[in-house]
């Protein structure tokens, strides 16, 4: 397991050092003008570097697995999750539309900004493979058990309306399904490594937060 986890932390590292460069490569261009007024967008460009930043750090950081989900289809599944949606980007062209690019970039900014906090919260038990390090049960965790993909979502809902097209649209579609199997490779192996996982699984509702009810009493960390 230490030498697979070495490898796909490495791997992971390399991959993610390339995106944080391409994605602050533009904003350092961009604050080397006279002037640069903080527009919608170059926020948006910032909260995704800062984004893609953290999850770098929290896998350099991360602690070691205490189990890891078994064969290849979690891991395939972990990687068309986390990276499909930045492929269709390159296959589709913006909307050429100053209302709908507005309503795109408040979507991005929203799911990235929340994305953020919940790697956050996560820290050092960030993973992007179906991997047990730690069990987070506070903060946004206490809420639903998949924050995270929650918000990704949102950024994905971004990206489709940024790149509408039928194609994007099918895989925006594609990738959803990726992160509910991605999700439930996760509940696997937090199950098998975690005997308190159970109970906390019938007291958090996996994706849609219970908005009526009496409130759960909040689990520790």
């Amino acid at each position: 397991m230490f030498t697979e986890d070495f490898f796909g932390r490495m791997s992971i590292v390399i991959v993610m050092t390339v995106l944080v460069t391409f994605s602050a490569i533009p904003l350092v261009l961009y604050f080397q003008r006279d002037s640069y007024p903080m527009t919608l967008a170059v926020i948006t460009q910032l909260s995704s570097t800062i984004f893609l930043l953290l999850q770098l750090l929290m896998t350099i950081s991360r602690l070691p697995a205490q189990g890891t989900a078994k064969g290849i289809e979690p891991r395939v599944t972990s990687v068309a999750g986390t990276f499909m949606i930045l492929v269709a980007m390159t296959l589709t062209r913006p909307v050429e539309n100053g209302s709908v690019q507005l309503l795109a970039l408040c979507a991005i900014f929203l799911g990235t900004s929340c994305s953020i906090f919940c790697i956050y919260w996560l820290g050092r038990s960030f993973s992007l493979m179906a991997t047990a390090r730690r069990l987070v049960t506070s903060g946004p965790y206490s809420i639903v058990r998949h924050p995270l993909y929650i918000c990704e979502a949102v950024f994905v809902l971004g990206m489709i309306i940024s790149h509408f097209s039928l194609l994007i649209v099918a895989l925006g579609v594609v990738q959803c399904i990726f992160q509910y199997r991605r999700a439930t490779n996760e509940e696997a192996i937090l199950r098998e490594t975690f005997p308190e996982y159970e109970e906390y699984a019938r007291r958090v509702p996996m994706l849609v937060p219970r908005f009526f009810g009496s409130p759960e009493p909040s689990a520790q960390q």
